[in-house]
Formats: structure tokens, sequence, C-alpha cells
């Protein structure tokens, strides 16, 4: 797809699968520059982001002039294909949009997307009463490369503490037929993911994607896309995948055929994982050599490689073949014929609207906010000791108030490094917080007078927290999509805290923390400074 603009040069990858799909690049600035169909600030720095553009195609825009005739990703989907990418509908709607799963009176399943870094924000709440309560769900909690590993058994912990926020959602055990932490955007975990698929739910039914705004769903879709999921196994997105109206709205949403996982197919499929074992281990142990020697937090990021074992002609041969080779070089209409025989009767896996959870803050920021607000590297934990009449302001969007407890206690931030932190006393904050909104020391909001007048106003919830070790954290208060704080009082002591996000949304008191070991990590403290330094940002010898 991404010849159809002018400035793409294909012969950068040519034998990369990114060169079909397109990258984004963190490194490259966001331009000044509206897309000329919906407004948005054009950029190549997160896909999930509205103005997304590939960096492949963004760095080869020289100028405004260049960028003044571009529209984004998800425009040029609209236009040229009438397919609509990262679509979002109003909370109102989603339960009955959602509800078409179990009226279409087909076996389905429902792969349910997860963000790892704000949950339980994006957890639609009662989900079972919309998609029928006895819908298999395949639970996906993403973005686990962006979590510092914090103890041996960081995946154990982190999935025991996605189970309970669920069962406290209101999806029940027996709904749930699998829980896999991955990372849509480094691979982790995605083979895994397709195996339990395959194994579980085989080829019974239909699958769909379900999940909040900015869970990296279609960063799942298009990776099952070049996967063994996936049965066409073209190069260019618009030629695995097709359209379908979603019933009840105007939308076109993407879709791709299921691979049935016969025996033989399985069997072809682990003995190409078991040839790859040895050079994936060999990569792993490279890292944890480089994270050791160069102390960068970056080695540590979780990663795999999506592999794909069943090359075009196992699926599609002969006569078939042919003509969907033809449909391709002749026609510019997305995607490949439902109704042609090698996929009339298959299984499908579709793409489905996303939402904004009243408990997000997303949709108060701006293009420029969003991508300071939201992680893309793993994240690097920040210690402090934090004393009774004290505040920390997380940039403008969250705000921790310790009313009663010791003389201190130790706290814990997990945020973009992008939000800075400002510790106050509390008799203080509303007067230091209004001031700073007219600089630029908060980051989020961005100081400009007429963002300010719309810029809503902070509400609170007051917790509870009795301390289980110094070396241990007891709970995370989640302050939406801008992070979490883990609060660590001494064993027996208790403390009361008070949290406050514009509109108070997502607020929430998480039980056990879901990185209670990173306090440990810590480093020295900082000389006349309630700051810790950087210590060993995560462990290491597991």
């Amino acid at each position: 797809w991404m010849t159809d603009y002018e400035q793409y040069d294909d012969y950068e990858n040519p034998d990369s699968w990114e060169s079909n799909y397109g990258t984004p690049d963190r490194n490259i600035a966001i331009s000044n520059v509206p897309c000329g169909g919906c407004g948005a600030l054009l950029h190549c720095q997160d896909s999930a982001i509205p103005g997304y553009l590939p960096s492949e195609l963004f760095k080869n825009l020289k100028n405004d002039d260049d960028l003044k005739n571009t529209i984004c990703q998800r425009c040029h989907f609209m236009k040229n294909y009438n397919v609509t990418l990262e679509v979002k509908v109003p909370p109102e709607v989603y339960p009955e949009i959602l509800s078409q799963i179990q009226l279409k009176k087909r076996k389905a399943a429902v792969i349910l997307m997860i963000d790892l870094t704000d949950f339980p924000c994006s957890i639609w709440p009662d989900l079972p009463s919309i998609i029928g309560k006895y819908t298999p769900i395949f639970v996906v909690g993403n973005k686990v490369d962006l979590l510092p590993k914090d103890c041996p058994r960081f995946i154990e912990n982190v999935k025991t503490s996605l189970i309970h926020a669920l069962s406290q959602s209101g999806i029940r055990e027996f709904n749930v037929k699998h829980v896999e932490l991955i990372s849509a955007q480094t691979g982790y975990g995605v083979e895994r993911l397709i195996n339990k698929l395959h194994r579980i739910w085989q080829y019974k039914g239909d699958v769909y994607m379900i999940g909040c705004t900015n869970v990296g769903k279609s960063t799942l879709f298009n990776a099952l896309l070049q996967s063994d999921y996936c049965k066409v196994q073209a190069v260019d997105l618009i030629q695995r995948a097709t359209t379908s109206p979603w019933p009840g709205t105007t939308l076109n949403l993407l879709k791709f055929p299921i691979l049935n996982p016969v025996r033989w197919r399985l069997a072809m499929r682990a003995q190409r994982r078991a040839n790859t074992m040895s050079e994936e281990h060999a990569q792993l142990q490279f890292r944890k050599r480089q994270l050791t020697a160069e102390r960068n937090i970056a080695f540590a990021t979780l990663q795999e490689r999506i592999g794909i074992t069943f090359p075009l002609k196992s699926t599609l041969t002969g006569a078939a073949l042919t003509k969907y080779e033809r449909r391709l070089e002749t026609g510019r209409k997305f995607g490949i014929d439902e109704n042609d025989e090698d996929f009339r009767y298959g299984k499908w896996c579709y793409d489905t609207p996303g939402v904004i959870n009243p408990a997000q803050i997303l949709h108060l920021l701006t293009t420029e906010e969003l991508l300071l607000t939201l992680s893309t590297k793993i994240i690097s934990p920040r210690s402090f000791i934090f004393k009774p009449g004290q505040t920390l302001f997380l940039a403008g969007l969250g705000q921790l108030d310790l009313l009663t407890g010791p003389e201190y206690i130790r706290i814990t931030v997990f945020a973009s490094a992008s939000l800075p932190i400002t510790i106050c006393q509390t008799k203080d904050a509303d007067y230091i917080y209004n001031e700073l909104l007219q600089t630029d020391a908060l980051a989020v909001p961005i100081n400009d007078p007429e963002r300010l007048k719309i810029w809503p106003r902070f509400e609170y919830e007051e917790f509870s927290v009795q301390g289980i070790s110094k070396d241990e954290s007891t709970c995370d208060i989640l302050l939406s999509n801008a992070g979490w704080i883990s609060i660590t009082p001494d064993e027996n002591e208790n403390v009361t805290i008070r949290a406050g996000t514009p509109q108070g949304r997502g607020i929430y008191q998480r039980i056990p923390a879901l990185l209670s070991k990173s306090i440990s990590h810590r480093g020295a403290r900082i000389k006349s400074s309630a700051a810790y330094r950087v210590g060993r940002q995560v462990y290491t010898k597991g």
C-alpha cells in the first residue's frame, strides 16, 4: 500500500516485511503540519496516535509543502480502500456494537487485549454480559516489554495481577481459556499466543480482537497477518486481508482468513520453532551480556522473532493461485475475495472498533501530549522519600498526597521519562500547580492559554495502606494513562493517601503492587534531595 505514495522508496529494505507494513520511528520529531484529512499533526512516532505515517514515508517528506499535500495512513486507507483503521467509537454505543458478536449466532472466540501499563483502565467492565457469558476469551496483556523486570517471578506476578483485575471487572475464570503476556511491537510472546489459539481454539469458529484505545490491537493484528495464523502468505497487508462491514455501523473493518491448524501443519510449525531455538537463545544471552557491560536498560527489553512456516504454495495452489495473483495485479480493490472457494467456508480473524474507557484520559490530550505521555521504551522506575504533608505531581496529569503516616515512606513512580515529577508541601500544592501550568515545567498539558482554558480540574480519592516490608511495595496507585506510583511503608506502618487526576479518571488502588520488588533495586539517596539515584533498574539474575 505504501507504493501509493510517490515519496516511498521501495529499494531501501526490499527483503524486509517492514518495507511493506511500515515502521514507527520515535527519534523523528513530530511535524507542525496537520493531516489534510483529519487535522491531526503528521508524525511517524506511534501508529496508535492520530496523524501517523510510517517512517519510511514520513522521512522522505522534505519540507512543509510536501507535508501539506499528504494525508495520514488512516485517512489514506479510508479514502483509497474504504477501510477504517484504529476505529474509535463512543463509550455509550460500544456495548451495542460488541453485542453483535453473540447476535451473529456463530461459534466465536475473543482475543481481549489489555494494556499492561494502565490496567484496569483498559479493561471494559462486565464484558461477558455484552459478548455472551459463554464466549471463550483469550486474554492478551500487551506491552510487557515496557515493564522493568523486578524479580525472578516477574511474568507469573504480572499474570496473577492481571487475572485479579479481570475478576474485579466481571470476567469470570471459566470464560478465560488462556492468559498470555506479549509485546505486539517486539514480537515477544506472539508465537506462544498462536500456539495456544491453534491448540485450544483450533478451527472451531471465528476470532474477534477487542480492546480499548491504545492497547496495541492494530499492531497485534498486523503481527498475526505476517504469522502462521494467517492463511494467505502474501507480501502486502492489502493482499492478505479483506474488509467487512460491521453490523449497525457504516464502518468497514479489516479481517483475515485463519489457517486451519491441522496436525501436519502443527508438526511443521513445531519443527521450524525447534530449529530456531538455539539462535534465539544465543541472542538472549548476547543481550544479557550487553546489559551487564553497558548498563543500558534497552538491552533488557523482551523481544522475540515472529516466524513463518508455510509458504504461499501451501495454501493456494494451481488455478486458485493464478486467479488470486491476477486479482492482485489487475485491480485496486482491497484484499482477497472472501467468496472465493478457498475462503468461503473458512474461519476469520476480525478487527473490531476500539473505545475510550471512561477511566482513561487519552481523549483529553493533544497529539503532542500523547507522544509525551505514552511510554515507548522500557520504563525506568524513579524512587523518592515521601513525608506526611507532601504532594507529588506527575507532570500535570496526576497528584499524590500523603495525608497521614510515619516520619516517611518510600514511593516509586512508573511513567514515561518525558513526564517530570514535582514534590512540594501539600499546603502549597494548588498554588504551585496553577503557577506551573503557566510554564513549560509540567510538560503535559502544553502551556497554551487556549489549551489551559479547557483543561479539567482534578478530582480525588483517598486510600488506606498498611506496609509489608521496606523492600516490598504494598500497592500501586494508578493515575489513569499517566502511570502509577508504588507505595512502600515499612512493615505494619499505616498511611492514608489521596490521589487526583483530571475529572478523577482512572484512579485505582492495585493490590498487590504490580512490580513490588522494584523498590529494592533503588540506588543511593541523592544528598539533600528526596530522590534516589537510578540503581539496578531491572532484575538480571534470572
